[in-house]
Parts: C-alpha cells; structure tokens; sequence
C-alpha cells in the first residue's frame, strides 16, 4: 500500500539522512534466508534501486503518512534546513528467514539542533510470508517500515 497523504504543515521537520544497511543487501536484489541458512535472491524480481537510496524516501512517505512529521527532505538529495532533526537509521536485518519470519530490525536516532539525540531500536513482530509469493513479501517488508516510521515520527 502507498501511503497516505496527511497535511504536516505545521509539523516539525526533520531530514532523513543515508540509512546503512548490511553490505549484502545494498543492491537490488531482494534477498531471503532458505532453509539451509544460504543467501537467495527471489528469482525474476527487484528492487527498483538500491536499498540503501530507496529506504530513505519509503522512511520520510511513511513518516509523513503518520501525521507526526514534516519530512524536509532525505537522501540522497542535500539537507537544506540545517535546523531540521536528522534521522539516522542502521538496519541489523532486512530480509525474511527460512521459517518465513520477515526479520526487519533497525536502530535510529534522531540528532536535534541542540545536539541532544533520541534513539531506539525497532524490532518487527508478526510479520511472515510464505516464502513463494514476492509481492506479499515486499508488501510486508513496507508494513515493517511503516512501523518503523512511527515509532520515530513519534519521537519527533
């Protein structure tokens, strides 16, 4: 699902900055774990671009959908409003097990103007696909994003 578009207007602003993911998965391969613990990439699908330059923009369109947060911008494009919070997030995993579990785990922080930070670490729960269909599987890796998106749109 796309996500809504809410009015943030009066919302604060932040910028989300480049979000780290583990090397293996920057690319635009859409990776699982199969049942012998081995990388696979779904076959005949990917992602559009890497997954470290789209996770930034689907992070500051689900923020914003949550009505908590007035994205400025994010990367790769500069951060113009110096005053903005920054948002960093550091992804742990971002992929699906053998057994099917959508394993999305990110740390984030959110730097303040005053240079005071907020931070936490999102874990996904109860989020599983069943290792066939990929739509189904990217649609619950967005599910997991969104999640991630409000608890620091929350923060904020």
């Amino acid at each position: 699902d796309v996500a809504a578009l809410v009015d943030v207007a009066d919302k604060p602003e932040c910028y989300i900055s480049r979000v780290e993911v583990p090397g293996f998965l920057d690319g635009t391969h859409i990776y699982y774990r199969s049942a012998n613990g081995a990388l696979e990439s779904a076959a005949g699908a990917r992602w559009a671009e890497a997954v470290s330059v789209a996770l930034p923009r689907a992070i500051g369109t689900h923020m914003q959908a949550t009505g908590f947060a007035q994205v400025h911008a994010y990367y790769p494009w500069p951060n113009n409003t110096r005053d903005a919070p920054k948002v960093s997030v550091q992804f742990e995993r971002f992929s699906a097990n053998a057994a099917g579990q959508v394993e999305v785990i990110a740390l984030w922080q959110i730097e303040m103007k005053s240079g005071s930070k907020r931070e936490g670490r999102y874990i996904a729960t109860d989020l599983s696909w069943d290792g066939v269909e990929v739509a189904d599987y990217v649609a619950k890796l967005n599910a997991a994003l969104a999640g991630l998106a409000a608890e620091i749109a929350q923060k904020l």
